[in-house]
């Protein structure tokens, strides 16, 4: 039997965007960097559509501004990088149906707010709903043609109230039941 714990199935997912751009950038300048040390190898000179712009990149000092500008930027968009690598992504599954018994059940967000709205739909009165989840909101909008909505309003919470606690997530979402009425 293994020792190892098993992976969480409601596992924040990584920042690979990030990542990518920043490998993407590092790439391009690896490149345009190779070739114009290959052109100046080869050649035995920078190639003319260069010179001007290495001539002027070399005569610039230190602690001139252009220089202190992009190091400036550079930082910033490192640190902005570094930061946004280290912190992981929102999660798009939430665990369910957490009692005593070991292992785990975790369902979409997707999943889990087409289930409410689909709830909804089912209460007398309601035309159509529409669920949305961000971080621990559960925002329902429900649609109607009755003339009295309070009524239709009181039996969609009730619905989604009933729809979240039967599957007993393990953080409780805030539920935001809305209604607007059709003409």
């Amino acid at each position: 039997m293994s020792t190892t714990t098993p992976r969480r199935l409601d596992r924040r997912p990584t920042r690979s965007v990030p990542v990518g751009l920043l490998g993407l950038v590092v790439l391009a300048a690896g490149l345009l960097a190779a070739w114009l040390l290959g052109s100046l190898l080869i050649d035995g000179a920078w190639p003319a559509w260069a010179q001007p712009r290495l001539q002027t990149i070399g005569d610039l000092r230190l602690d001139s501004t252009p220089v202190l500008v992009t190091a400036g930027v550079l930082a910033a968009l490192g640190l902005a990088l570094l930061l946004a690598a280290l912190l992981p992504g929102r999660a798009s599954r939430s665990r369910v149906l957490v009692d005593e018994i070991p292992g785990q059940t975790a369902v979409s967000h997707r999943d889990l707010a087409r289930r409410v709205a689909l709830r909804t739909e089912r209460v007398d009165g309601v035309h159509s709903a529409r669920a949305d989840i961000s971080g621990r909101r559960l925002d329902v909008l429900v649609r109607t043609v009755v003339d009295d909505p309070e009524t239709v309003l009181r039996a969609a919470r009730t619905a989604v109230e009933e729809s979240v606690a039967e599957l007993r997530p393990a953080a409780e979402f805030r539920t935001r039941v809305r209604i607007r009425r059709m003409t």
